[in-house]
C-alpha cells in the first residue's frame, strides 16, 4: 500500500513539472548592467520568446526603429548568454553564443552611418562582459573557444564599421 501511494506521487510529481515547465532565471546579468532574462534557451517557452521578438522586429518599420530594437535583442542574447554560463548549462553556451553573434551581426549590418558610433561603445563594453565570462572556462576548453568567437566576431564586425 505504502509503495502504491510513493509510485502515485512520484508520478503526480514528474507529470506536474513536465506540464508545468519551470522557468530559467538568470543568476547574474545584473552584476554586468545587463537584463535579466526570465525565459533562456532550453525553457519550452523560450521559442514563443523568439518569436515574437522576430514578429516585433519585422513590425518595426523605420531604419530607427529597427536599430534600438536590435540593440535590445542584442543586450537580451548577451544576458542570455551570461545567465547560461552562471548555470553552469554548458549544452546551451554554444548555440547562445551563436544567436548572439548572429543578432550582432544583424546589427552591424542594418546599421546606417550616425548610428555606427553608438554601435562601437557597445560592442567595446560587451567584448569586456564576454571576456569575463570565457575567463570562467579552463583555457581552448570548448566553452572557452565558443565565447572567444564572439569576442572575434565583434572584433570584425567593429573593424567592418571604422
Amino acid at each position: 500500500m505504502l509503495n502504491k501511494f510513493k509510485l502515485i506521487v512520484f508520478l503526480l510529481t514528474v507529470s506536474f513539472l513536465l506540464a508545468f515547465p519551470l522557468t530559467s532565471i538568470a543568476q547574474s546579468p545584473e552584476a554586468s548592467g545587463l537584463t535579466i532574462q526570465n525565459t533562456l534557451p532550453g525553457n519550452a517557452k523560450y521559442p514563443f520568446k523568439r518569436l515574437k521578438e522576430k514578429i516585433i522586429y519585422l513590425l518595426s518599420f523605420s531604419q530607427k526603429a529597427k536599430f534600438s530594437y536590435g540593440k535590445l535583442l542584442l543586450e537580451k542574447r548577451l544576458s542570455e548568454l551570461a545567465s547560461l554560463v552562471d548555470s553552469k548549462n554548458p549544452a546551451e553556451i554554444t548555440v547562445a553564443g551563436q544567436r548572439f553573434a548572429y543578432q550582432a551581426g544583424i546589427l552591424a549590418e542594418n546599421s546606417v552611418k550616425g548610428q555606427k558610433t553608438v554601435i562601437d561603445p557597445i560592442f567595446s563594453q560587451y567584448k569586456t562582459i564576454l571576456g569575463k565570462l570565457r575567463d570562467r572556462f579552463p583555457a581552448n576548453s570548448a566553452y572557452w573557444l565558443s565565447l572567444q568567437q564572439d569576442i572575434d566576431t565583434l572584433n570584425i564586425l567593429g573593424a567592418k564599421l571604422k
